[in-house]
């Protein structure tokens, strides 16, 4: 993995929006960098159970609209040897988002598109391509120090070419004081071509963990886990790593602000 392929996209995406975008009754410009013990989605690891480092920049209008770019290290294993048909291991998400909060009353309706790209996956002759789109749309609730979000993404051709995705999720948070947040996270994925093998499709995930913050600075430390069996996950993964299975994961964020925020 070459991580400036990382620091690339941030300086990248920075360099191409601040000029344009510098106006404060625009709206905001603001990021994050993050290292991670291991990248999961969903409650699988994207990184061979590996720490990661992410970033992202995220633009956000006073009319609601936004659009923003994330990276992270990566590692699928899918080289020539691996589980996947790849020339070389993929080492990079970059993905691209863009959508719009609704005020419904009290109620937030997020609505977004959001690509995941993995610019240096070099598929084998009639392997499928990694990159995909969903459409997400989330609505979120506050109650005092308690917020709620349900939450549901579709794509039209999943991961690897394997056809309509379907994600239905929930989210509690819960403010403790001004440092600390508990949070837990709900999710059931389903795959069109996988749903009747013995794949671990369609599964579940969740998590739970807390988040201290102190200025610009986090510790996030969550417990992770699917109901996916080792077998299950062994049957597309290989023999790896805990990609699957209950681990704790430690993230430390700094966030920053480019322009509009306080």
């Amino acid at each position: 993995m070459k991580t400036s392929h990382l620091i690339f996209a941030a300086c990248a995406f920075t360099a191409l929006s601040a000029p344009a975008l510098a106006d404060d009754d625009m709206g905001s410009l603001s990021g994050y960098v993050t290292i991670t013990s291991d990248y999961r989605f969903r409650g699988v690891s994207q990184n061979d159970g590996e720490p990661a480092p992410q970033a992202s920049l995220n633009f956000t209008g006073n009319n609601g609209w936004y659009i923003g770019s994330w990276a992270s290290k990566i590692n699928f294993n899918d080289g020539p040897s691996g589980a996947f048909s790849s020339h070389h291991n993929t080492t990079v998400e970059w993905d691209i988002y863009g959508g719009k909060h609704f005020d419904l009353g009290g109620t937030d309706l997020n609505l977004q598109a959001y690509y995941y790209a993995y610019p240096d996956h070099e598929g084998l002759p009639g392997s499928a391509t990694y990159s995909y789109v969903e459409g997400i749309a989330a609505l979120s609730h506050t109650f005092d120090q308690l917020t709620l979000t349900a939450s549901v993404a579709i794509s039209p051709d999943y991961f690897g070419g394997t056809g309509t995705g379907t994600w239905l999720g929930g989210n509690a948070s819960y403010v403790l004081n001004d440092w600390v947040t508990i949070s837990g996270n709900v999710g059931h994925q389903c795959v069109a071509q996988l749903a009747n093998q013995e794949s671990g499709y369609p599964y579940t995930h969740w998590d739970l963990g807390a988040t201290v913050a102190w200025n610009d600075i986090s510790l996030d430390v969550r417990y992770v886990d699917t109901d996916i069996s080792k077998s299950e996950c062994e049957y597309f993964n290989g023999p790896r790593n805990n990609w699957c299975g209950a681990t704790v994961i430690g993230t430390l964020t700094y966030n920053f602000s480019v322009f509009g925020v306080d």
